[in-house]
């Protein structure tokens, strides 16, 4: 602990002693910015917190830090969140007579009346003095999963490291040469979901800050322009309105007043009035951020416009964060993601690092399949400023297309109790529940996202496979046809279409389908290796059976490098049995064979293959067997389309 942080340490324990809460609680954050991993910190943070719940919550993060803390241990005891073990009950902590004496009452007078039991009173007022120490001792800023798991939940969301929140000016840094691990950069501390709408910054430490208005200077003592800013920063348009025309009579010449004039009249449903209010700033000093709002201005007017001003904002102020937001939200509202990946990077590199650029630079990227890059970008963004919730979506879609799936479920899942109103927390936490054997849970997150946006593609390939694996097939196929219809093709469509095909027997239809799959996939061997399982499965159930076509397919799968372990065991099952140099499978009974059902259960589980991989070096595939009409052996362009995000 350095120096300062010792006298930051001793200045918050003597204002919780001296009861002022506020002032411990804003220097313990101030503290764990520093050095998140200190339970003493977290010990004393929990003096200062109003209920026992957050008192147990605290403690329980300091014995995460330091399983050994008796005095966490201790404290829990006595609020009755654990047991008492033996040695847990011991004294609590020693005081010397000195301390004792700063912190008992002082003597006063005896008076004449009724025997007081001054044994029993000590005796109580040791237990109090003993409680108090404990609520000194601990509060919970990170801690969710192993206090209160919800049923259903098999972990709670748990968060990134502490730092300050993001600022309007981009702070300029030197790149970092090493890259610091993502293990290291993200601090997993669950919180309770119970707690979930507490703000993020409370969770983290971090202590929020008022956001100023882009481009408003503050000026205390003129009167009119104060009133204007507060009534715009209360949303009362019309009142900044009025005082910016005292504000212009008395000086015409600032471009911030006129800017500001801007502002109110487009949220106020003006945009067509609002860009002559801009066009005086930007005469006045070409104004950057009157550049940014003449812009959105004209967008509102004309969608079809080419936004030529937020190019002239950033050319004006190249570190203005805002610019570059909007107008990557721009580009990604038109699916442009190389332009908005190209342009958030010659910002991060020119010295913008603003972690919310991070984070957007991660979904074009993602977009992108490069998803390497994504990764590294999110973990950049969330890290850096943890209080962002789209940091959460960023490390959970950036972890599911690395398959990484056990690791996408805490940020999915933080993310989706801080933002239960976007389909697509809902749907990437979907998935995720598939991979990861959870099937209950999995239908019912792609259910959530359907009642938020009955169009997202995503939760309905989820849901489709979910009903695969029940046998519900006709439900399962018209989940797939949806998926078709709100989105756009893609690998794991192809295959929901193709295995639905394959259950219901179906043959013809599931090579048309699968066939696609491999194709969309040249470039990811594992998926290719599920299409050529699929496409085997396919061969050997036809009447009469394909069977050199479906040992050639297995031949394929264990050639591929790239081939998950379940691929290749299934494989050489399949591979022992046909050529005749192995025992023969043990009877199972297959998929097809299954009830077929109709109707779609209320919450039922799904289980599928998801998930994607890094891109791969093309396989080539060899052209042998005499294929059925439906067949091609021969290699496939690579054009794969993404369902949308």
């Amino acid at each position: 602990m350095t120096l300062s942080n010792q006298s930051m340490l001793t200045e918050a324990i003597a204002a919780a002693r001296a009861g002022d809460r506020p002032r411990a609680r804003e220097l313990l954050s101030r503290l764990l910015r520093t050095d998140s991993a200190n339970a003493e910190y977290w010990v004393w943070l929990s003096a200062v917190v109003d209920t026992d719940r957050e008192r147990i919550y605290c403690l329980e993060s300091a014995l995460k830090l330091d399983p050994t803390n008796r005095a966490a241990l201790r404290g829990l005891v006595l609020l009755g969140a654990r047991k008492p073990q033996r040695g847990e009950i011991a004294p609590v902590m020693r005081v010397s007579r000195r301390q004792a004496a700063a912190a008992a009452p002082k003597a006063r007078p005896k008076r004449a009346g009724p025997g007081i039991n001054w044994g029993f009173v000590g005796a109580t007022l040791l237990g109090i003095l003993v409680i108090v120490t404990v609520g000194l001792l601990a509060r919970p800023i990170l801690s969710l999963g192993d206090l209160f798991r919800p049923r259903g939940i098999s972990l709670a969301p748990t968060l990134p490291p502490v730092t300050l929140p993001a600022t309007n000016t981009a702070v300029s840094r030197p790149p970092t040469n090493t890259p610091i691990p993502a293990a290291t950069r993200i601090l997993r501390t669950p919180i309770p979901t119970e707690l979930a709408g507490t703000p993020l910054s409370f969770f983290v430490a971090a202590t929020p800050t008022p956001t100023p208005i882009l481009g408003v200077t503050p000026r205390p003592d003129f009167e009119p322009w104060m009133s204007a800013v507060h009534a715009f920063q209360a949303g009362d348009y019309e009142a900044t309105l009025a005082f910016l025309k005292q504000v212009h009579e008395i000086s015409p010449e600032l471009p911030d007043s006129y800017y500001l004039e801007g502002e109110a009249l487009r949220l106020s449903g003006k945009p067509a009035e609002s860009i002559q209010a801009y066009d005086k700033a930007i005469t006045l000093a070409k104004f950057p951020p009157a550049y940014l709002g003449r812009g959105i201005a004209l967008l509102e007017l004309r969608p079809n416009a080419e936004p030529l001003d937020f190019d002239r904002a950033i050319e004006a102020d190249p570190n203005m964060v805002e610019a570059y937001l909007i107008k990557s939200d721009y580009l990604a509202s038109r699916r442009l993601w190389q332009t908005m990946e190209e342009m958030l990077q010659v910002a991060i590199d020119s010295g913008v690092h603003a972690p919310i650029l991070y984070l957007r630079l991660s979904e074009a990227q993602i977009n992108r399949e490069h998803y390497e890059q994504a990764m590294a970008s999110a973990i950049e963004g969330s890290a850096s400023d943890p209080t962002l919730t789209e940091g959460y979506l960023a490390l959970g879609r950036a972890y599911t297309e690395m398959d990484q799936f056990s690791t996408a479920l805490w940020p999915l899942q933080t993310y989706v109790a801080y933002r239960p109103d976007d389909a697509r927390g809902w749907a990437y936490l979907a998935r995720v529940y598939v991979a990861l054997h959870q099937p209950a849970e999995s239908m019912q997150a792609a259910n959530l996202a359907l009642e938020i946006n009955g169009h997202s593609a995503l939760a309905f390939l989820a849901r489709g496979f979910a009903n695969l694996e029940l046998g519900y097939y006709e439900a399962g196929l018209q989940d797939f046809q949806n998926a078709r219809r709100y989105g756009q093709g893609s690998y794991w469509l192809d295959m929901g279409f193709a295995t639905t095909y394959y259950y219901t027997k179906d043959y013809t239809q599931a090579l048309n389908y699968v066939n696609p799959a491999i194709k969309d996939s040249v470039l990811n061997e594992r998926r290719v290796a599920f299409g050529y399982v699929l496409r085997a499965l396919v061969y050997e159930s036809t009447d009469p059976p394909l069977l050199e076509d479906a040992i050639i397919n297995w031949h394929w799968v264990l050639d591929l490098k790239g081939s998950d372990s379940e691929s290749r065991s299934l494989a050489e099952a399949h591979l022992l049995e046909l050529t005749g140099e192995g025992p023969t499978r043990t009877p199972t009974q297959p998929p097809a064979t299954r009830p077929v059902r109709t109707s779609t259960p209320g919450l039922t589980p799904l289980t599928t293959l998801t998930g994607t991989v890094s891109p791969t070096p093309t396989v080539t595939l060899s052209p042998t067997v005499t294929p059925t009409p439906t067949i091609t052996r021969t290699p496939y362009p690579t054009d794969d389309v993404r369902p949308p995000v």
